[in-house]
């Protein structure tokens, strides 16, 4: 049986299965994780992949609906990334001196993010292609840049250190209930609560995302992906449409970033490279671009990858960190060849990736009819 029988097979059996029991089973597994690391089945270092999993399963999120449900491709998404991250140090740490509420820190990170995200997009829409993924890629590359040369302000290449954790209520909403006792259940300091409270956020994000998927948004999105012309034609005003795409995915990067300021606790530009961007464009398309399940199952498998490799490499750890990059090419390409759709696809890229092209279906049309007839045309 050749390889393109049997993924066909596999695609096939996928696609009867319901979504929803996808949804669930991932959810089980994600909420029993941590209690395998308590009961010391897992390691520390496996909680704190789930941790990074869960975040990049975030930014996943927010770029699909550029790539996925828009079709605009951005190679500097990890900015909106930084400017949520540097928000979050700048309004929670001993730079300035400053201790902000959680929410009221994540909030303005997304909002500062969506701001960025309003203010690059509003010129650069009107590119398409080649050209707009350049121009994103350069906005990364200058977001990167200015940050390292902020000297005074983001402490450069040196980054900012002592991020503090995360309060749900601070000490003086403590005082005003009359509360004089300890207050450690309300601060997230442990890696555990931390992956809880990422996976709270994540599954928000997912069932937002999931109906603006779904409403007139999100068909307005799939409408300029699939023929630009048609959907203005219909009525689709694109720059409004694509803008909201570009916002609403940066907001969501600047949340990723500002809980992946609070969980490492430093933060610095090195941390926001443009390959960044380039692994979680990987984890999009590994996972089915347009598909909210597959995107997530990419980012796991690719954030998860290396360090199965690592310890399956043992030794020669350092040798993986060459060749990292290298691997995850061989996976794209392998992905691209055979399973074009992704691990997880939504049901139009399906369709599309296997499409029939037109012109093989007329030759074998004109085969069967000249098959009938009991002669051959003459080919021009």
């Amino acid at each position: 049986m050749r390889l393109s029988e049997v993924t066909e097979r596999v695609s096939a059996a996928t696609a009867r299965v319901p979504r929803s029991v996808y949804a669930v089973g991932g959810l089980v597994i994600a909420i029993i994780f941590p209690l395998l690391n308590m009961a010391g089945w897992v390691e520390t270092a496996w909680l704190r992949v789930g941790v990074i999993s869960l975040l990049f399963v975030m930014l996943s999120l927010g770029l699909n609906i550029v790539m996925g449900e828009t079709g605009l491709l951005n190679l500097g998404y990890i900015a909106f990334f930084a400017f949520g991250a540097y928000t979050t140090a700048l309004l929670s740490s001993p730079k300035f001196e400053l201790r902000w509420p959680f929410l009221v820190v994540v909030v303005l990170s997304a909002l500062i993010a969506m701001v960025a995200g309003f203010v690059i997009g509003l010129p650069t829409l009107r590119l398409r292609g080649d050209y707009l993924a350049i121009v994103t890629l350069a906005f990364g590359e200058i977001v990167r840049l200015t940050i390292t040369n902020l000297q005074d302000f983001t402490n450069g290449p040196n980054g900012i250190t002592g991020i503090y954790s995360p309060r749900l209520v601070g000490e003086g909403a403590l005082e005003s209930l009359g509360s004089t006792g300890p207050a450690a259940w309300l601060v997230i300091d442990k890696p555990v609560e931390y992956y809880y409270l990422v996976l709270v956020c994540v599954a928000v994000t997912a069932v937002l995302i999931s109906n603006l998927k779904n409403s007139r948004i999100g068909r307005a999105w799939n409408a300029l992906r699939e023929d630009e012309l048609a959907a203005v034609s219909a009525g689709i005003t694109a720059s409004r449409a694509k803008l909201l795409s570009v916002v609403l995915s940066a907001g969501i990067a600047g949340f990723a970033g500002s809980l992946f300021a609070y969980y490492s606790n430093v933060i610095s530009p090195e941390s926001f490279l443009f390959m960044q961007s380039v692994i979680v464009v990987c984890m999009v398309v590994l996972g089915g671009m347009g598909s909210i399940p597959g995107v997530i199952l990419g980012a796991i498998v690719l954030q998860a990858l290396p360090q199965v490799i690592r310890q399956a490499a043992g030794a020669a750890r350092s040798e993986f960190e060459v060749y990292r990059m290298l691997i995850f090419g061989i996976i794209i390409v392998v992905m691209v060849i055979f399973r074009p759709e992704g691990l997880l696809p939504d049901t139009l890229w399906r369709r599309e990736a296997h499409e029939v092209d037109p012109r093989e279906q007329e030759k074998t049309r004109q085969s069967l009819f000249d098959l009938e007839e009991g002669e051959k045309d003459l080919e021009v």
